[in-house]
Order: C-alpha cells, then sequence, then structure tokens
C-alpha cells in the first residue's frame, strides 16, 4: 500500500493497465447484455369493469345487505373465471404455452399466475369491510403483446358473462322454487281442507256446537225417561190382579218407551264423553291449516318479489358489470429492464476491473517515482533519470492507446444502442 500515497499514483496505476481494465468492462459490458437479452420479455395489460349498483332494490335479497350480496357474487364470479375448466377453454382457444411439453393442468397453473383479478375500492374506505367495490381490474402479464391483450379481454367477456349468466340463473331458480312450493303447499292446503270436512262430517255431534245440543237433547231424554218411570209406577200401584190387559199392555208399552230412551241417552252420553278427543283432533287440523296457510301467504309474497326482481333483470334495473376500458396492446415491456442490467454490469466490471489491477500492483511493489524513493528509504535521490523512448514511440504508444479508447468507447455505444432500441 506504499506504493499509493497519492492521486497520481491511482492514474499510474490505471494507466499501466489500461488495456487489462479495458478488456475487463468490454468482456463486462458484452456479459451484461447478452444476459439482458436472453431474459424473455414481459409485457403487461389490464382491462377495467366497473360496478354500478342497482338503481332498484332487489326484493330477493330480504336482510342480506346489497354490499354484502356484491361481495358475494364477486368472489363466486372470480372462482368460476380462474376454474381450470375455464383456463383450460382461453388456453386451446389461443394456443398457449404450446412451446413445451406442459400438461394441461400446469398450462391451467401458469395462466392463473399470469392473470390476476383486483378488486378496486376507495382507498379511503378500504378499512371498512362491508365496502361494495366500484370496479374489477383483471391484469394479465405474458411474453407476447398480442397474445396479453387477447388474454385479457377474454377474461373480461368471461366476467361479464358469468355475471350475466349467474343473475338469470338465481332468478329463474328462485322464481322456480317459489312456484314448486306454491304448487306443494297449495296441494297440501287442499289435502288437509278435504280431510278436515271429513272430519266435521263424521263428528259433527262431536264438535262444540253440536256436544250443546247433545246436552241439552241429553236432558230432554232424562226428563222423557223420569216422566214415563212416572207413569209407569202409578199404573203398577193401581194394578192388581185380573186386572185388564189394557192397562197391562200400556205398561208394557211405557217399559219399551223407557228402554229406547236410555239407549238414546246412552248414545248421547258416548257423544259427550269423545267430544274433548274429537275436539283436541279438529284444533291439531286447524293449526296445521293455519300454519300451511302462514307458509303459502309467505311463499306468494317471495314469488311476488321473485317475478319483481326477474324482471329487473331483464329490464337492466338490477346490478350490472360495465366494461369501462379494454385491454390494449402494449407497447413497451415490463421487465427485464435492460438498461438497469446493462448499467449495473458495466459498474461490477469497472470495480473488478480496478480491483484486480490493484492486486496486480501489489504483488509487484516495484518504486517508481523519486517521491516514493524517499517515502520508502528515506533518502532523496540526487537525480532522476527518465525513461529513454525511442523516437516516434511515445506518439505511437498514445495513437495506439487512443485507437484502443475510440474503439472501446464506439463499441460500447453500440451495445448501448441495442439495448435501448431493443
Amino acid at each position: 500500500m506504499d506504493q499509493f500515497q497519492s492521486l497520481s499514483d491511482y492514474v499510474g496505476m490505471i494507466r499501466r493497465h489500461v488495456v487489462l481494465i479495458t478488456v475487463t468492462v468490454l468482456g463486462g459490458i458484452l456479459l451484461s447484455v447478452l444476459y439482458a437479452t436472453s431474459l424473455p420479455r414481459l409485457y403487461e395489460t389490464s382491462a377495467l369493469i366497473q360496478i354500478e349498483q342497482p338503481q332498484i332494490q332487489d326484493p330477493t335479497a330480504g336482510a342480506q345487505s346489497v354490499n354484502a350480496s356484491t361481495l358475494q357474487q364477486l368472489q363466486i364470479v372470480e372462482q368460476q373465471v380462474m376454474a381450470r375448466d375455464n383456463l383450460l377453454h382461453i388456453v386451446e382457444k389461443f394456443n398457449l404455452f404450446a412451446g413445451g411439453d406442459i400438461q394441461n393442468g400446469m398450462k391451467a397453473e401458469l395462466l392463473r399466475q399470469s392473470a390476476t383479478v383486483t378488486r378496486v375500492i376507495d382507498p379511503t374506505l378500504q378499512w371498512r369491510s362491508d365496502i361494495s367495490p366500484t370496479a374489477l381490474s383483471i391484469t394479465v402479464t405474458m411474453q407476447d403483446p398480442q397474445v396479453v391483450a387477447l388474454v385479457a379481454n377474454e377474461l373480461v367477456t368471461n366476467v361479464l358473462d358469468q355475471t350475466r349468466r349467474r343473475r338469470e340463473e338465481r332468478a329463474r331458480e328462485t322464481l322456480e322454487f317459489f312456484k314448486g312450493e306454491e304448487a306443494r303447499v297449495g296441494g297440501a292446503i287442499r289435502a288437509l281442507e278435504q280431510e278436515i270436512a271429513n272430519f266435521k262430517s263424521v263428528n259433527a255431534e262431536a264438535l262444540p256446537a253440536g256436544v250443546d245440543e247433545a246436552h241439552e237433547r241429553l236432558g230432554e231424554l232424562r226428563a222423557a225417561e223420569l216422566d214415563i218411570e212416572r207413569q209407569i209406577v202409578e199404573l203398577n200401584t193401581g194394578l192388581q190382579p185380573g186386572a185388564s190387559t189394557v192397562q197391562a199392555n200400556r205398561v208394557l208399552r211405557l217399559e219399551e218407551q223407557r228402554a229406547l230412551l236410555r239407549q238414546r241417552a246412552t248414545e248421547t252420553e258416548g257423544i259427550i264423553a269423545r267430544a274433548p278427543e274429537v275436539e283436541r283432533t279438529f284444533n291439531t287440523l286447524e293449526r296445521q291449516l293455519e300454519k300451511l296457510s302462514e307458509q303459502y301467504r309467505a311463499i306468494t309474497r317471495s314469488q311476488a318479489e321473485a317475478e319483481t326482481g326477474q324482471m329487473l333483470q331483464k329490464s337492466q334495473q338490477a346490478e350490472s358489470f360495465t366494461l369501462l376500458e379494454r385491454a390494449l396492446v402494449p407497447e413497451y415491456p415490463i421487465s427485464p429492464n435492460r438498461k438497469r442490467i446493462v448499467a449495473s454490469g458495466t459498474l461490477v466490471s469497472l470495480l473488478v476491473a480496478l480491483a484486480a489491477a490493484f492486486l496486480l500492483e501489489l504483488r509487484n511493489p516495484v518504486i517508481r517515482t523519486a517521491r516514493q524513493l524517499e517515502q520508502q528509504v528515506g533518502i532523496r535521490p540526487i537525480v532522476s533519470i527518465p525513461t529513454v523512448e525511442k523516437p516516434n514511440a511515445k506518439a505511437r504508444r498514445h495513437l495506439i492507446r487512443s485507437v484502443m479508447l475510440g474503439g472501446v468507447a464506439l463499441v460500447v455505444i453500440l451495445i448501448l444502442g441495442i439495448v435501448v432500441a431493443g
């Protein structure tokens, strides 16, 4: 390190190893250019889909908020668009990744990695989890600028188609479901009404209205029975042996009437006895009918709301996805940055060249100037004899160096021009 005491010593080192430095820097630049040009170019383009909130609230949403419904719909659409079958369809349509022996599953994964779907939300409201996105950005990155635009626009078309198809299918399936439920519950109501009618017809006397009449009838029967028994007692009291057969026959008829009244009273008591069970069964049937009627009314309202939602879809009054910006063919690649790579390679090669020259100087510690001799030995030289060169040798050496530096500069300019133009 003692031979490097001033800036002139470093300048002398560079002059002595100018060829090494030049060759090293030139080689580094060439390697940087080759590396930069070997990297595949990647082009990126984006398309924007605007999400418009429904002008009229869809009644089928119920208690679910519009924002939550939009977020759920977006998530489903993104999953459908990025599904393997859909990606493979795009791969086959544009003949993507056809250069190598790649399986279909890997092709779909490569396309999935090349495409991203981003929800655009107001930056000031990103902290809220229930905010609905205002747009959907689809970005695709590939090596071919024409293909990258085609793929991005194809994904946009898929998003729009999937969204429209899903809304229509959801409205149609909802309406069909409520229609089916209306028919099912309506049929159950008609069957239950017929069952209630049959039950009332069979058990009319044991129903609450018939039980009151049964109680009155039972009282009348008991009173009539008592009257007949009184008459029988009176006739039997005055009846003597050998009495007329007319009086005996009258007692016999009264006893037959009493037996008939007792039979009717027993039947009436049976009706009154089973009245509670009949009433309980009848109330159960009535509650079932009321429950089915409430279901039918709810289904009818939901069916009307589903029909309204379907009309909103047809009239484009519901939530809609609109293409705001189509993907354009990119003019410049986003990577690699060849200028930066070549500049970094040039800087690194220059540092390597200077380090190599410095190490060579350290391996050959020669005293070259009177100042170095005085610093190393401590003796000031009396005279310093310069290097004696042949005539025109110095001019020839300067000419060779100038030509070499000019050629290097020309090569560097050409390389940089290729990088910039490429």
